[in-house]
């Protein structure tokens, strides 16, 4: 199916819960549906599922969860998990995504030690140290964002993190903080580091040494990456290159696992929008806010101004 919108409407329209519904104590797991074979229809797309149960494990591999029916574990590759609703959260981690979801970045960072402190499972610690970076970014601390990046880079990571990552899919202009630090780790050990900084450069004076790197990055072996990084320089294109290739990037953004498609979807609604094409830009832009790929598309790290 070529059209995201018509797909994520009606994908989220008929989402599939998977486990008893009434259990509200469980771990929720939104999961993206498997794309049909070439012997099977795409018209009418296949609902998003919803399991609930306790987490076992999550990592960049695989999730598996435990359903709350007592049935067999389920294995998921974890590239098709969207997001997660957790059962138990201590106080602290819910104030800090309080505090984050109402833009007080500030306070949500200062509580990431604390949380970190009570060891939750190491994909809560990626998960919750991710929050962390985009609230440092949005508070005027790139130095921080970019060292909280690049620690979690030290180990695989599930696509939900670096899609989760502080990464600028718009051309709003950075502070000059993020700019400072994003100049000094373009060419960090990091590869993610590498992207997240490149991407805050984009609207800067070094936009043609952060396009350089992100032309490397798209031969980078970890494929996240790879794909974000060719997404990202579509950032640079003139309003005529824009209309001339938007059919082809919604169908290429399309192409990607759910999980990583917001970014992208909003760098093509901005770049839409700079180019006169503000009727597709809406349409876009409606598909997000109304059929959203995760729940909490509205925290996303693009929908505040940088």
């Amino acid at each position: 199916m070529s059209d995201p919108i018509r797909t994520f409407a009606l994908a989220f329209g008929i989402a599939i819960f998977l486990a008893d519904s009434g259990d509200a104590r469980a771990d929720q797991v939104w999961v993206e549906p498997l794309r049909p074979t070439p012997n099977e229809s795409d018209w009418y797309p296949r609902g998003i599922e919803v399991h609930r149960g306790e987490v076992k494990q999550f990592d960049a591999r695989q999730l598996r969860i435990k359903p709350s029916d007592d049935g067999d574990e389920l294995v998921f590759a974890a590239a098709r998990v969207l997001w997660i609703e957790r059962e138990q959260v201590s106080e602290l981690e819910s104030e800090a995504m309080r505090l984050f979801a109402e833009g007080e970045y500030s306070s949500s960072l200062l509580k990431l030690p604390d949380i970190l402190g009570a060891k939750p499972p190491i994909w809560r610690q990626q998960w919750v140290t991710m929050m962390a970076a985009v609230a440092a970014w949005k508070s005027g601390r790139g130095k921080i964002a970019l060292e909280l990046v690049s620690q979690l880079d030290r180990r695989p990571l599930p696509p939900v993190a670096v899609a989760w990552s502080p990464i600028a899919w718009t051309n709003r202009s950075p502070n000059p903080s993020a700019i400072a630090a994003a100049e000094a780790r373009l060419a960090d050990p990091s590869p993610l580091v590498q992207l997240v900084a490149a991407s805050w450069l984009l609207s800067s004076p070094k936009r043609s040494e952060a396009t350089a790197v992100l032309k490397q990055l798209e031969s980078q072996p970890r494929p996240t990456l790879s794909k974000l990084a060719r997404v990202l320089t579509w950032r640079a294109a003139t309003p005529p290159e824009v209309i001339e290739s938007a059919d082809h990037w919604e169908a290429s953004i399309n192409q990607l696992p759910m999980v990583l498609q917001t970014g992208p979807l909003t760098l093509l609604v901005d770049k839409l929008r700079a180019a006169g094409e503000s009727d597709r830009a809406e349409r876009l832009r409606w598909s997000l806010e109304l059929t959203p790929i995760h729940p909490h598309y509205a925290s996303f790290p693009s929908r505040r101004s940088q």
